[in-house]
């Protein structure tokens, strides 16, 4: 095998294994305030809050793509990783100033980050990273 091969086999499996753990956090910690053993913020507004849920989801699911499909047909799936790369990298970026604006927590668009863990963005900015790094050194 080739060391872009290697190198792409790791990073997508560690969106999987990033994507996977950070739904489950996410995923219980909308099931405990759903079941009143967690409490966030008083006027928190469920619907907007669950919707957040769907970004580690979208992290998993892109890196069973990933993992699967990246030595499969180049020339299409090139434009769709560096797509969902830059992508990870504006959500992380918006996440990590969300985070460090909290107190404004009853604006509505910063509720759609309740439920996910406050250190999501950093391994999401670091695999968005390497991704691109991925794409411009192979030219994927």
């Amino acid at each position: 095998m080739k060391s872009r091969f290697i190198y792409m086999k790791f990073l997508g499996l560690l969106l999987v294994v990033i994507g996977f753990s950070y739904s489950i956090t996410s995923f219980y910690n909308f099931f405990s305030y759903i079941f009143d053993s967690k409490i966030f913020s008083e006027n928190l507004n469920i619907i907007v809050s669950s919707i957040g849920l769907l970004f580690p989801l979208t992290v998993f699911v892109f890196g069973v793509y990933f993992y699967f499909y990246t030595d499969f047909n180049i020339t299409k799936i090139s434009k769709l990783i560096l797509i969902f790369n830059l992508g990870f990298l504006v959500i992380a970026s918006l996440m990590i100033g969300f985070n460090s604006l909290s107190t404004f927590g009853n604006i509505l668009i910063f509720q759609i980050f309740e439920f996910i863990h406050k250190s999501f963005p950093y391994p999401l900015f670091i695999l968005g990273s390497m991704g691109l790094y991925g794409c411009f050194k192979y030219k994927y």
